[in-house]
């Protein structure tokens, strides 16, 4: 004998609502558990309501990026960002969880090495929120990281420019009495070298704050204050 539909129903809201608070009863912290147990009740969490489920199926993909599993996040996280856009879900908890999505999937790109990808979401997110310091930040060490041919060059000669300064410096500290006529110009030399160097420097990171004004229409002041005092 079967039992009638509605006390199917009923069992099976209490079953996928135990499901519900059991994971939320794991501690905030315990990423790997909430993992574990998500994977382990895939077909019980997909029976939730949807708000249930999808409160479940967010604090999932936020665990897996604390757990640095980067690509798993990217693969879980366009149709939650796609519900979220499609529901205006964008405040949960006083969080624009719109923003944390896309920049925590910008951040799996950068560990991935995925530079290019990673800064067309950041471009995306500065324009969005030009004060975020993580934006500005992540996107300029993309910016390091993917430097052209002429700024490792530039990079470079600046290091070895420095390196010969030392080297200068040493040598007319221990050179001969025979070679002290020629001090004078190793101190030219050394003091063109370090002109050049810090020189360089600067015009690379001038180089990076016009390429970020390009692209996002800012500058990041805190980074030119650092350079300039």
């Amino acid at each position: 004998m079967s039992l009638p539909r509605r006390v199917t129903n009923l069992t099976m809201d209490q079953n996928t609502r135990r499901i519900y608070l059991t994971y939320f009863r794991i501690g905030d912290n315990a990423y790997r558990e909430k993992v574990r147990f998500y994977e382990e009740n895939r077909d019980a969490i997909s029976q939730l309501h949807y708000e249930e489920r999808f409160e479940v199926d967010l604090d999932y993909l936020l665990s897996l990026f604390e757990m640095g599993r980067y690509e798993r996040y990217l693969q879980k996280a366009d149709p939650l960002i796609e519900q979220v856009i499609e529901d205006n879900i964008f405040y949960i908890r006083g969080e624009n969880i719109y923003n944390e999505l896309l920049f925590r999937k910008a951040a799996c790109y950068y560990h991935l090495q995925m530079y290019d990808r990673c800064k067309t979401l950041l471009r995306q997110l500065i324009r969005m929120d030009r004060k975020n310091p993580l934006y500005t930040g992540l996107y300029t060490i993309c910016n390091r990281k993917t430097g052209n041919d002429i700024y490792e060059l530039v990079k470079a000669s600046s290091m070895a420019a420095f390196i010969l300064v030392v080297s200068i410096t040493v040598a007319s500290i221990l050179c001969p009495p025979v070679l002290q006529q020629y001090i004078l110009m190793f101190v030219k030399i050394r003091m063109i070298l370090i002109g050049y160097a810090l020189g360089s420097l600067v015009a690379i990171e001038l180089y990076f704050q016009y390429k970020m004004y390009k692209d996002t229409g800012m500058v990041s002041f805190r980074i030119l204050q650092k350079i300039f005092g």
